[in-house]
């Protein structure tokens, strides 16, 4: 009894040092927050860092990130897809020991089911090839999906939520916003009840176990208020959670028969997991890009370099289309000249790329820039006093903008309005094809960045020159 209270002691004390820290931290980036409105182009972080977290209410925006991270409700790709197994932990930890302590068993589930429903309410469904919010769905609207089990169970699911979220959101709306004075104190409330309902769970394993678990909780606490959602910053919480588990259905002397189905049962699930997680990695499952590739387990471009079938200008043609060897090979006969980037991978393939390029990807210093000098003529003519000589550009920049006010998106179209008809820039190189006929019965497709893109070549990249 005595060692049992002196763990409770030690942990109270250590909890309530770094919640006095935390709230310290709170403290100091609200008042760095107050400070970076009055910045110039301060809404390069929200830009690209708050899209992992999303532009929701504050206090949604903290609940939902479980359920956001698993289903990539935010931002979509390979990059941030880490399957099921995080969502799926959570109520699995809360479910140990539920039999003996039902009470905390039920208070905990109806947390879960609380914050699974305004997750809910405040994410996209997958249907008809695109994200459609929560809120926008209804049976109706799902008709043309695919009449799966899967669909059929959640369908009903999503129509229910969409009836009833609407009046919460409101409340989320007016009360919370982007910015309020409960959020971080329930935060701070939650977690504490978390850990009560945690050391309940395991107050009959070992001391080992229990500040095991309850280390794995405290850096879940702090990878949802601390990272905005970025889910690589949370890779040894999912790592130490698989531990976890797989110590949990370790064998032992005298098990029975239904324990050692349930040890097999787990250790076949996270097998499985693990091959299918593995498989799900090295897959080209990007069909709206190219159909092809999407069948395939490796790249093609890829493996023909390795084996030596080709050497690198073909496979980079075989990328990017439309000159890019010959610019690359001008670029690189200088390597004192300057690159603007915004966004794009291309300086990969630049001498000198780590001291030659400046990174603008949120073109936060392109608006800096913008405000002092209106003419686009004059401001080319300032990044060329600065020793810039040539402008790489993704010409998907704009896609990444989630913020409601698609600022990103604006500041995308000012740059490129100043590369347009500029006579101090020319273009080099560019896999965007676009159609330069006035006539619709005879198209004359050329590659080209200003101008409706024929469909399937909208290009993904643009090199240019400032001219001397």
């Amino acid at each position: 009894m005595k060692s049992k209270f002196s763990f409770l002691s030690f942990c109270i004390k250590r909890l309530s040092l770094i919640l006095i820290l935390l709230f310290n931290c709170i403290v100091l980036f609200a008042q760095e927050a107050e400070k970076a409105k009055e910045i110039e182009g301060a809404d390069a972080v929200r830009e690209e860092i708050q899209r992992y977290m999303g532009y929701e209410p504050v206090m949604p925006r903290y609940l939902t990130l479980p359920y956001d991270a698993t289903t990539n409700t935010n931002v979509h790709g390979p990059f941030v897809d880490i399957g099921y197994l995080f969502l799926a932990l959570i109520p699995v930890i809360f479910l140990f020991g539920f039999r003996k302590k039902p009470l905390f068993g039920i208070v905990s589930m109806v947390l879960l089911l609380a914050m699974l429903y305004i997750s809910i309410g405040s994410g996209k469904i997958f249907t008809e090839n695109q994200f459609l919010n929560t809120t926008a769905f209804n049976a109706e609207k799902a008709e043309a999906a695919l009449n799966t089990f899967p669909t059929n169970f959640i369908k009903p699911v999503y129509s229910w939520v969409n009836s009833s979220y609407g009046g919460i959101a409101q409340f989320f709306k007016k009360q919370s916003g982007n910015e309020d004075g409960f959020t971080y104190p329930f935060l701070f409330l939650f977690f504490i009840l978390l850990l009560f309902l945690i050391r309940q769970r395991t107050l009959e394993h070992n001391s080992t176990r229990r500040i095991f678990v309850l280390f794995i909780t405290f850096f879940t606490f702090m990878w949802m208020l601390l990272t905005a959602g970025i889910i690589w910053y949370g890779y040894p919480m999912i790592a130490l959670s698989i531990l976890l588990i797989l110590s949990s259905i370790e064998p032992k002397k005298e098990e029975e028969v239904t324990q050692k189905v349930i040890r097999g049962i787990g250790l076949l699930a996270v097998f499985g997991f693990v091959v299918l997680s593995l498989n799900y990695r090295l897959s080209n499952y990007m069909t709206k890009h190219n159909e092809v590739m999407a069948s395939q387990l490796f790249d093609i471009g890829e493996l023909k370099y390795q084996s030596g079938r080709q050497n690198k200008k073909q496979v980079l043609d075989g990328f990017f289309q439309g000159g890019i060897n010959e610019a690359l090979e001008k670029i690189n006969q200088n390597d004192k000249d300057l690159i603007y980037r915004v966004g794009t991978v291309l300086p990969f393939f630049v001498e000198k790329n780590d001291s030659r390029v400046f990174m603008d990807n949120q073109l936060q210093n392109f608006e800096r820039l913008r405000v002092h000098y209106n003419d686009k003529n004059t401001l080319i003519e300032v990044l060329k006093v600065a020793g810039y000589k040539y402008i790489f550009v993704d010409l998907l920049t704009y896609s990444v903008d989630k913020t409601p006010e698609k600022t990103l998106e604006n500041k995308y179209r000012e740059f490129m309005r100043v590369l347009y008809q500029n006579p101090k820039v020319a273009l080099m190189a560019t896999n965007r094809r676009i159609n330069k006929s006035t006539d619709p019965q005879k198209p004359q497709p050329e590659y080209g960045v200003f101008g409706a893109p024929l469909p399937g070549f909208h290009g993904n990249y643009a090199i240019f020159e400032i001219l001397d």
